[in-house]
């Protein structure tokens, strides 16, 4: 009964100098200790534990940025990518292939720009050729297709071959040759062609075709199909 008395006796004291604004924070910490639930434990403990992981963090930046600022860095520009290039054999004429006089150069097809015409002895009509395409394997052997614009078309077999250079030791020629006549689809034929080439700055040639059976000359472009490059 001593022992009530006591604490009711220290509670009224406590009260009376609360109100008197006297602090006695043991006091007061030991009296808020003992009135916290678990939870409120609970998450003053979990605080106490963020507190001191900042301030672990807080020591890594530091020291992370002194390590920074002792490193001394130099840009270097970055080496520029080597433009792409097509194998010469479908980039267009290879100079050291040609001027070699290897017929391999001729492997593959090829377009031949020129505005060829013919005209019918006996009617006196006019066929347009607008395309005219040569396809070669490695050894020189070919064919070609012409296609005029009325729909007719001539197709028939072509050889290349390297001619031999002169005394002079002048450029390296090529001569692309028909066995004969071209027969086309609407019965008519193109006489013979013999077409001779030098080599051009800009990956073709420049080519005479000549008409052995009627004197017949023009100029004609040889150059790599678009597809194949």
């Amino acid at each position: 009964m001593a022992l009530g008395l006591l604490v009711i006796v220290g509670a009224s004291g406590y009260a009376a100098l609360a109100a008197c604004r006297v602090e006695f924070p043991l006091l007061d910490r030991w009296l808020a200790q003992s009135c916290r639930s678990e939870a409120e434990t609970a998450a003053l403990a979990r605080l106490d534990r963020l507190r001191s992981r900042n301030l672990a963090l807080l020591r890594d930046i530091r020291r992370t940025e002194n390590e920074l600022a002792a490193l001394q860095c130099e840009a270097v520009p970055p080496t520029p990518a080597p433009e792409p290039t097509a194998p010469p054999d479908r980039a267009g004429i290879d100079p050291g292939i040609w001027n070699r006089g290897d017929i391999r150069v001729l492997d593959g097809c090829w377009e031949l720009d020129s505005d060829f015409r013919t005209r019918d002895i006996q009617t006196g009509r006019i066929t347009h050729y607008t395309q005219w395409e040569m396809c070669f394997d490695r050894e020189g052997r070919g064919r070609e297709t012409m296609t005029a614009t009325n729909g007719t078309t001539c197709r028939g077999a072509v050889s290349g071959r390297f001619l031999d250079r002169d005394a002079a030791g002048s450029l390296q020629r090529l001569e692309v040759r028909e066995p004969g006549n071209l027969r086309c689809s609407d019965g008519s034929y193109i006489h013979q062609r013999i077409i001779t080439c030098e080599l051009a700055g800009d990956g073709g040639a420049s080519c005479v075709n000549f008409q052995p059976e009627t004197g017949g000359r023009g100029e004609v472009r040889l150059r790599r199909r678009t597809e194949d490059q």
